[in-house]
């Protein structure tokens, strides 16, 4: 079942009243995670969060305990946060499946190694390693 479907599925249910319809939450989801270049996402979220207060805009940056979100070869605050926003609103939409998680998490390592890129070679390496474990464990461990 496509996000659609899902939010389709959803506003049909007679879920909670809302101030905005959830296909056009749904819309906002979609736009944020797959639509918005990863560097205007901090602005996509300010642009957007006292309209859609409906959907969850916290993040943890990546709960990851052993690793974290930062390393000496990568940063990976910002791809955790749209990540977390990913997750905890396809949740909140009823799109929360696998066809989703998939799209979510394969947005999360593009945009890992979209922040890999632009460093020295020697990092670089290093880095598209760290978003391949994460990555990795994201799809075992996550979800």
């Amino acid at each position: 079942m496509g996000l659609i479907t899902s939010l389709l599925f959803v506003a049909a249910s007679g879920a909670a009243p809302s101030p905005h319809s959830a296909a056009a939450l749904g819309s906002v989801v979609e736009r944020g995670v797959f639509s918005t270049e990863l560097t205007e996402f901090p602005r996509f979220v300010r642009d957007n969060r006292r309209e859609f207060r409906e959907l969850d805009w916290s993040t943890d940056y990546c709960s990851a305990p052993f690793v974290g979100n930062t390393g000496r070869s990568f940063t990976f605050r910002l791809p955790c946060q749209r990540h977390d926003f990913a997750y905890r609103n396809l949740k909140i939409l009823g799109a929360f499946n696998e066809e989703n998680r998939k799209r979510a998490d394969d947005r999360f390592l593009a945009d890992m190694k979209s922040t890999c890129a632009p460093r020295v070679v020697t990092q670089r390496y290093n880095c598209y390693l760290w978003a391949d474990t994460i990555y990795a464990a994201v799809r075992v461990f996550a979800g």
